[in-house]
């Protein structure tokens, strides 16, 4: 256990080192300090060969900047099968191994030996470990800097399929046999099962989540019972003993005279464990190869060779040797999510497990009570105890990434995951092996039925009222506290009083930061890409949101991390669908009070009828105690020359200014130079502190007399990176050289401050954790530990 635990820690502070320099190296003086003091020197070089490691694994960023929108040739293997993505595409992983400029022919070694996502509007299938030359165009960077949204990999870039040139050739490997298997399971399961059910069929047997609607993927993280849609230690856990039992009984079925020969050389359960581990090996390959299933195979693999060579293995070194394995293939594995999340669950079960163990063997001298009722206690009991334990041991986690605490999760576990890990997942896995081999899906309608009452479970348990608590977000040194405090008494302590001191103190961290924030006024302007979306946080703690970006994923990702379940109103400047795109989105997501527009954009009769709608014009003033919103542009006479009046195009955009206790920020949509001209004479009702400068910042929307009316102190610019349109325009951006200038494409997300008089700002590229080697960066990236946006 010391060997794993030093050779992790060696990674760790390898990584942490990017970011806290000075504090790393004092930590990794006091791990050698501590070891030699123990006379541990054997565990020293194991320390060092984890910094040394990581080391030569890490691999710095890479700039593709140079070749996106380009046509590459590249040569290579898909690595993964077609799988529908929510847009209507396909996605299939390709593993490049040579790639060339299609233009001038010269090589590309900055993306060479990577693996590339290739998109295609049609379904594209591949041949098992065939080679192949296509034609792809690298895209642009559509990644987007929010608050609570979680970065895409951009060592990973996505490429548009243009055409295949050439396959054929390549060594074949038993690879992508299983690759071929798992995408031709998915397939079948896809056309032959509704979308829920087959969704949840893929889930829990090839872990493909991707046809999964976010209605569903929601239902399961209010409900507790995200954790099934992983494969994992369920899901191999159930499978070993179902193909354990079902070996062991065959073995014990054997003619009596085969049965004796066998026995001279193993035990029933030894040949049943030696049977098991190629099919946990086969579904592991059918998985996907995720790391809480590599986790989850590899120490399922321990036990049962520990049954084929006569001893039992401590689950923590099974636990501990998982992580070192999985670090070992990738060290970057140690940082993401899924392995944290899987490995704390296993983490706490494992020592609520020996706590229960202790408990029993203190309470085995009392008065026996009947055995039956005693047993039946003592399960329910212990089932009860592994929920709670797996909750409490990620609950900070998720929270903390996923703003939100599922109440019902112990109970929707006790009764739901049942019905799934021992029922869905043996029918569905068995007819998965029987279809592989045969072609026929023995099981489908029984796996149907079973899924269509679990999907059913699931939604009823969601809408329960408070089956989750939507928590905003907090500093991620509260998670620190707490996974410290439980650490220290694991390994170290094991005095009772820790984890509930540590506890307390998280608590009470958490409390004084949610509920004694300020009441300032402040606006943060997302970045959605080549879009619009803001979000207003009033000082009597209304929200509203303004546009919402052409998906609204970014905007509803902020309101999540605000904590919130409803938004008090929802503007939408004009009918462009980057700016009004995702009003569907949020309204499936949140309870929107009231929509307001300007009377000319036309909404489906359904939706109208479900939310409040305020229509505005100018002169319309909307008060609450700290604040104004006056509207500024159309009226129900305002025209334009061109044909979009009616429509909500661009010069009829909402123009809205709203002013704080001494502060002010203007909202212009899209409006060019016939609405600019019609709301000059409005004088001083148009000059603002902050101005959301109108269409993107481009050259129809540029022009002096506007902005040297409005005056800003502050300009903020809405567009997308490296975006086809070039905006902003070098004209606008020279107009506005008396402003400070923020942008989306450069800054990531803008909050501005209404703060004692003054403006504060704070941009996510600020925000965010930087790599530095100086003392004063470290400091800022210590300070960010205790801060939220």
């Amino acid at each position: 256990m010391a060997f794993f635990i030093s050779f992790l820690a060696g990674v760790i502070l390898l990584y942490l080192f990017q970011y806290f320099p000075f504090t790393s190296s004092i930590l990794f003086l006091l791990f050698l300090a501590g070891l030699f003091f123990k006379k541990r020197y054997l565990l020293i070089p194991v320390l060092v060969f984890g910094v040394l490691y990581a080391f030569f694994r890490y691999a710095p960023e890479t700039d593709f900047s140079d070749i996106r929108g380009k046509e590459i040739i590249v040569s290579g293997e898909f690595s993964s099968g077609a799988a529908l993505t929510s847009t209507g595409k396909f996605i299939q992983e390709f593993h490049v191994s040579s790639a060339s400029d299609e233009e001038t022919g010269n090589a590309l070694k900055e993306i060479e030996e990577r693996d590339i996502f290739v998109f295609s509007d049609t379904e594209f299938e591949v041949a098992s470990g065939e080679e192949y030359e296509i034609a792809v165009k690298l895209g642009r960077d559509n990644r987007k800097f929010n608050p609570g949204m979680i970065e895409n990999n951009p060592e990973r870039p996505g490429a548009n399929l243009i055409e295949v040139r050439n396959s054929g050739g390549g060594k074949k490997s038993i690879w992508p046999v299983f690759e071929d298997a798992r995408a031709g399971l998915n397939r079948h399961i896809t056309d032959n099962f509704n979308d829920d059910s087959g969704a949840l069929i893929s889930a829990i047997t090839t872990g493909q989540r991707g046809n999964m609607s976010e209605g569903l993927k929601d239902a399961f993280n209010s409900t507790g019972l995200a954790h099934v849609l992983s494969i994992s230690g369920t899901h191999f856990g159930i499978f070993s003993v179902l193909l354990f039992g079902l070996f062991r009984l065959a073995i014990k079925f054997l003619p009596y005279s085969l049965l004796q020969r066998i026995t001279l050389y193993v035990t029933p359960s030894q040949g049943a464990a030696a049977l098991s581990l190629p099919f946990m090996f086969a579904y592991l390959a059918l998985s996907g190869w995720s790391i809480p299933a590599v986790r989850s195979f590899i120490m399922i693999s321990l036990f049962l060779m520990g049954l084929l060579i006569g001893r039992k293995r401590f689950w923590l070194n099974s636990l501990l040797f998982a992580a070192f394995v999985i670090v070992l293939w990738n060290p970057e594995a140690l940082f993401s999510l899924s392995f944290q999340l899987s490995f704390l669950a296993v983490l706490f079960i494992g020592f609520s497990t020996e706590m229960g163990k202790t408990e029993e063997q203190e309470n085995s001298t009392a008065a026996p009570a009947r055995a039956g009722l005693r047993h039946c206690a003592a399960a329910l009991r212990a089932s009860v105890l592994l929920t709670l334990a797996a909750s409490l041991g990620t609950a900070p986690l998720v929270a903390y990434h996923f703003h939100y605490f599922s109440v019902i999760s112990p109970l929707s576990n006790l009764l739901i995951t049942p019905l799934i890990g021992f029922v869905l997942l043996p029918l569905s896995l068995l007819s998965s092996f029987i279809f592989l081999f045969t072609g026929h899906y023995m099981f489908g309608s029984l796996a149907a039925i079973i899924a269509d009452i679990t999907v059913y479970l699931v939604r009823f348990a969601a809408e329960i009222p408070f089956a989750d608590i939507k928590i905003p977000a907090f500093p991620l040194f509260a998670v620190i506290i707490f996974y410290a405090g439980f650490g220290f008494y694991f390994f170290a302590g094991r005095k009772k009083m820790i984890p509930v001191i540590t506890s307390f103190l998280m608590i009470a961290y958490l409390s004084a930061h949610i509920f004694l924030r300020g009441n300032e006024m402040g606006v943060t302007y997302l970045d959605v890409g080549q879009g619009d979306g803001a979000v207003i946080e009033l000082p009597d703690k209304k929200v509203v949101v303004m546009d919402t970006g052409r998906s609204g994923r970014e905007v509803s990702a902020f309101l999540k991390y605000l904590g919130m379940k409803s938004i008090d109103a929802l503007v939408l400047s004009h009918a462009d669908s980057d700016h009004a795109g995702g009003a569907d989105y949020l309204k499936a997501r949140f309870k929107v009070k009231e929509m307001w527009d300007s009377g000319r954009i036309i909404y489906h009769e359904e939706d109208s009828a479900k939310t409040v709608r305020r229509i505005l014009e100018r002169g319309d003033v909307i008060e609450g105690k700290g604040y104004k919103i006056y509207v500024l542009h159309p009226y129900k006479e305002f025209y334009t020359m061109g044909s979009d009046s009616d429509i909500g195009g661009n010069d009829s955009s909402l123009v809205l200014k709203v002013e704080g206790r001494n502060k002010s920020f203007l909202f212009t949509g899209d409006i060019e130079e016939e609405a600019q001209e019609d709301i000059i004479h409005l004088g001083k009702w148009l000059k603002s502190d902050v101005i959301k400068v109108p269409h993107h910042g481009g050259k129809t929307s540029a022009h002096e007399f506007f902005f040297d009316a409005i005056l800003p102190e502050i300009a903020v610019i809405s567009a997308g990176r490296d975006n086809a349109f070039g905006h902003p325009h070098q004209d606008t951006l020279e107009m506005l050289e008396a402003a400070k200038i923020y942008r989306t494409d450069m800054n990531g997300a803008v909050k501005i401050t209404e703060k004692d008089g003054r403006l504060e700002v704070k941009t996510y590229e600020d925000f965010r954790f930087s790599k530095t080697k100086t003392f004063a960066g470290e400091m800022r990236n210590i300070k960010r530990l205790f801060e939220v946006w």
